[in-house]
This record gives structure tokens, sequence and C-alpha cells, in this order.
């Protein structure tokens, strides 16, 4: 082999080399900026979510700001056209409907204050416990005016537009707190102090585990796990069944297996679960068969809080006791 043989061989070798290195050089830059563009477009979904979020936060909270302030024609523009209302049974679907749903309390309540406990946003889910207080200035039904205070709690669970508007709403209310407050059976001789609680920020990780705690909350019943069920809770927490408090899960428990004997097939089915930070809601249908048939329309709702193991340290269990026990009869 020649020199100038060699030489041409040894050019077309390194003339490849560079061509190679080229190539990978020009692969890496591509992926570096894909990687930035993908980074940047999750950035920009991310800040788009929760500028949804708080939007959907304010308006679940001006909802109830306009309806104590008995502005009930300004929650129109805060509702979709079309909404689903099932408030206490009773299904309303349509702004004006939901307008003059409203406004029943008006007669009885003229003053009636719906003061926020808490408000949770999960994306397009919203999660409300909120207490109803007023004296009563008007018939409630058959019942006439009494004078007498209310301070009765009440679940609501809201599903949200793309714009940030209330396509559904399911109220759950303690009715049967509410007619023993006006009767008087229940004396209530000063409102609650009621402030919005704090949420404590939490990572994604945590938020599966609440959503994952409250599933459970539903299926341990479902199963009569009792020992697992109460391993889920903190060692002294509070709950509050329907207006009444108790320190620890026995109370809890107790009321649970007390429905079982009244029902013995009776199961939960859950149809909200919503969780944000160290606070999380749930609604579930009760299921099961009695003399006349299956149950119909009984439904309750709880709010929990968690601590930092995400253990339950407090709960809220809401719902109207005569929807079940009417059934029974």
């Amino acid at each position: 082999m020649t020199i100038k043989t060699k030489y041409i061989m040894i050019l077309k070798k390194i003339t490849f080399v560079l061509s190679v290195s080229a190539i990978l050089l020009s692969a890496a830059a591509c992926k570096q900026n894909n990687n930035s563009i993908e980074k940047s477009a999750g950035s920009k979904t991310t800040d788009n979510e929760s500028a949804y979020m708080e939007k959907v936060r304010s308006n679940a909270s001006t909802f109830h700001q306009n309806f104590s302030s008995g502005s009930f024609e300004k929650n129109g523009p805060l509702v979709d056209e079309n909404i689903y209302v099932n408030s206490n049974n009773a299904i309303v679907i349509g702004r004006d409907a939901f307008v003059q749903r409203i406004k029943r309390f008006h007669t009885p309540f003229p003053h009636l204050n719906l003061r926020d406990r808490i408000v949770i946003v999960d994306g397009d889910q919203v999660g409300l416990l909120y207490i109803m207080q007023d004296k009563q200035d008007g018939p409630y039904g058959e019942i006439p005016a009494s004078g007498n205070k209310i301070n009765v709690y009440a679940a609501e669970f809201f599903t949200m537009n793309e714009d940030a508007l209330m396509k559904e709403l399911l109220t759950i209310t303690q009715l049967d707190q509410l007619k023993k407050q006006i009767t008087g059976k229940d004396k209530v001789e000063e409102f609650e102090k009621v402030t919005l609680l704090p949420i404590k920020p939490t990572s994604v990780d945590f938020k599966k585990l609440t959503k994952k705690t409250m599933d459970n909350y539903v299926q341990y019943f479902n199963t009569r796990n009792w020992t697992a069920l109460e391993a889920m809770f903190a060692t002294d927490a509070n709950i509050k069944i329907n207006g009444t408090s108790y320190k620890g899960t026995a109370a809890l428990i107790t009321d649970m297996k007390k429905l079982i004997e009244k029902v013995p097939n009776v199961t939960y089915h859950l149809i909200r679960n919503v969780a944000e930070g160290d606070r999380g809601a749930i609604a579930y249908e009760v299921n099961g068969t009695v003399k006349k048939g299956s149950i119909q329309d009984v439904k309750q709702g709880v709010h929990f809080q968690f601590d930092d193991q995400g253990k339950i340290i407090s709960s809220v269990v809401v719902f109207n006791s005569e929807d079940f026990e009417n059934q029974l009869k």
C-alpha cells in the first residue's frame, strides 16, 4: 500500500468519525430541547390547573356568601345552565329552578347564614362542611314559627365545569336536627363560633394515601373489618356524629354496628372522594333491604383531617336520620 493510499484511508476515517460525532451531538441537542419544551408545557399545565382550582375555590365560597346576604339571584351566574341538583333527595335541574330552590329557606329563616367551616378543592370537585345558623321566624312546613335558634351541620359536594361553574350539586343536611331544634327538643342557647379552618399543604403521595384511606373507610365497613377501621384513626381522634361529639372510635363503631342490627345486609356505596392537603371528604349511599324493599335515597357525608402519618385525627359525620328511620316503619 502506497503512502498516498494510506493517507486517503485515514482521511476517510476522520471524516466518518466527525460525521458520527455531529449526528450524536445533534440528537443530544434535540433531546435536550424536547425536554425543555416538555418541562415548559408541564409547568404551564400546572399553572393553569392552579388558576382553575383557585377560581373553583372562589366560586364555591362566593355561593354561600351570596346566600347568607340574601342575594340569591347572584348565584345564578355561578352555576351551569343545566345544573343537576340533589338537595336532600329533591332533584332540581336547570339554573332557574336552582335559584328558586335556594330561596325556600327564606320564609322560615329570613336571616339564615351558611357559615363555611371547611372548603376542599380537588380538581373540579369541591367538598364543603358548613353550619346553618338563624332563628325560626316563619313556618317550616307544618311547624309554626318558634323563635328558636338552629345550629345545623351540612355537607355539600360540587362538581364544576371547565369554566369553574357548578354543574352538579349534592347536599346532605341534618334536617332531623333542624326539626328537633326548632321544636325545642334540642335547645340551642348560643350559635357555634365558626371560622374557616386552614388546610395544610402536603405532597402528591400524601394525597394518594388519604384518598385510599377514605376509600378504605367505606370498604372496611362493608367487610365489617372493625380492627382495620379502628387502626385508621389516631387513638384520641375527635369524632362528631350528627351533632354529638366523641373521643376515639368506640362510639363510631358502635353506631355502625347498630345500623347493621337494623339492616344486616347494609352497605355503603362511595359516590364522592375529595382530598386537599391534610383534609378530605367523602359521600356515600347507604344500601340494604328493609321490609318495604330496598333502601332508597339515604346518603351520608364525612369530613376528615389527617396527621402527618396519614392517621385520621378528626371526623364529622353528617346525615339526616329520618331518611333511614322512616323506611324501617
